[in-house]
């Protein structure tokens, strides 16, 4: 690599560095933000070509290595690392990233940059208490600090304190109008059973970043949570759209491959989701994509290849200790769709619950408990899943067979009608269960 492209990419990544953390206090206008609408205007030609993750990687390394003590260069680093973490959805990126945070928090206790991209990192590892703590400091020590208070409401929300999320908030929707709130703002209106207006928020969180040619992976990543929105609402069609423009920007984008895998299988073209999924899978085997692939081959006559994406689930779970704590609630859900090791489901479920009591836990905690035939332990779990009244068809699957395990006809019809008029295609597998229960329960 030549001098000229090492200080290019040296000043292009502190660009980045520097940059990510302005957004939050750059209020661009909520009422004027554009709102994205129409695909065709995005041109991948518009954006700026940043050096991928992994160059800026290799320039920061060599020099660290020459200083060790260099507590600026480790910062970068680790947020690189970061980055490429959410690109390719490797675990160990995030946990290089740590390392190289942690070491330049050593060498410079008040470093803020390094502590904020600390809290997050350790956010994406799931290490919401830790995460929370780091935040909740930096924010007491300068509550202008608006990124802390970000990561702040993203832990509460993570572990259940809904409460405590909604009001921080509403804080920072005070403080900062910009992409990376409506963002957050979307995922708790889809919470709150609001996804018209997560949707309209999501648009206008990627409207600025296609109107000011920002990076192509943050709109890739925007366009990846429309695409699941979407999705979620029924529409696969839409979803499709979304996640395609989005692997057209980053090549190879695990997100997007996984997510077009689900719409084909979801319009029953089945062996274009093989390939997509296959594609994601080759990238980053995630348990939940790896089991996506399974139930494919499954549906189409080929049990044994579904057998060995099963099994190669279960490797993923007994694999390092990080993984486990990442994908616990993946592999509890994995294992009670598709009743393997039941009372190891509860255990990922129960034990994720402890500290995590957020809806999803709630729900996988029940879920585990009705495969199990433990119905009463179930109910109450199962209502607490659903106190926020989102709108989440597997949510609604799972409380309709619930109730008709318990012989509460009347709201397990209406509960396994309304999954089905939220999304038909939830589930490749869970689906079909849910049509044969319904149609039971109306020809009783």
């Amino acid at each position: 690599m030549t001098k000229s492209r090492l200080i290019m990419i040296s000043l292009m990544t502190l660009t980045i560095v520097v940059t990510s953390h302005l957004a939050f206090f750059y209020n661009s206008g909520k009422a004027t933000a554009p709102l994205l609408q129409d695909l065709s205007q995005i041109d991948p030609d518009q954006f700026a070509a940043l050096p991928s993750p992994a160059e800026g990687i290799a320039v920061f390394q060599q020099k660290v290595e020459r200083n060790p003590q260099d507590a600026v260069s480790l910062t970068i680093l680790g947020q690189l690392f970061f980055r490429q973490a959410r690109q390719t959805g490797d675990i160990s990126s995030y946990q290089r990233a740590e390392t190289a945070l942690r070491q330049a928090i050593r060498l410079l206790p008040n470093n803020t940059t390094a502590r904020l991209a600390l809290a997050s990192t350790l956010f994406a590892q799931h290490d919401f208490g830790e995460a929370l703590k780091l935040a909740r400091a930096l924010f007491q020590e300068d509550a202008r600090r608006t990124e802390a208070l970000a990561i702040m409401a993203d832990a509460y929300l993570a572990i259940g304190q809904y409460q405590a999320a909604d009001q921080a908030y509403t804080d920072l929707s005070g403080r900062a109008a910009t992409p990376p709130v409506w963002a957050r703002l979307a995922y708790q209106a889809e919470l709150h059973g609001r996804p018209e207006e997560a949707l309209r928020l999501l648009q206008q969180a990627a409207g600025p970043t296609l109107a000011e040619a920002q990076s192509k992976e943050d709109l890739a990543w925007y366009l990846i949570r429309l695409g699941d929105l979407y999705f979620n609402l029924g529409q696969p069609d839409e979803a499709g759209e979304h996640y395609q423009a989005a692997l057209q920007l980053v090549d190879n984008y695990y997100l997007a491959l996984a997510g077009l895998g689900k719409v084909r299988a979801a319009q029953a073209r089945y062996a274009e989701a093989i390939d997509f999924y296959q594609q994601a899978v080759a990238i980053i085997p995630q348990p939940e994509v790896v089991a996506a692939l399974g139930d494919v081959y499954l549906v189409t006559g080929q049990p044994d290849q579904a057998e060995r994406q099963y099994e190669t689930v279960d490797f993923i779970g007994r694999l390092a200790e990080i993984n486990q704590d990442v994908y616990n609630r993946q592999l509890a859900n994995f294992y009670s769709d598709r009743n393997r090791q039941l009372t190891q489901a509860l255990t990922l479920a129960t034990a994720e619950l402890e500290f995590r009591q957020d809806i999803h836990g709630y729900d996988a905690t029940a879920w585990a408990f009705y495969k199990l035939g433990r119905y009463e332990e179930a109910q109450p779990l199962m209502e607490q899943a659903m106190k926020l009244g989102t709108r989440d068809a597997k949510l609604y699957y799972h409380a309709g067979l619930i109730a008709k395990a318990q012989g509460r006809w009347a709201d397990a019809e209406r509960f396994l009608t309304e999954a089905l008029a939220i999304n038909p295609h939830f589930d490749l597998l869970q689906t079909r269960v849910a049509e044969a229960a319904l149609k039971q329960l109306r020809n009783r």
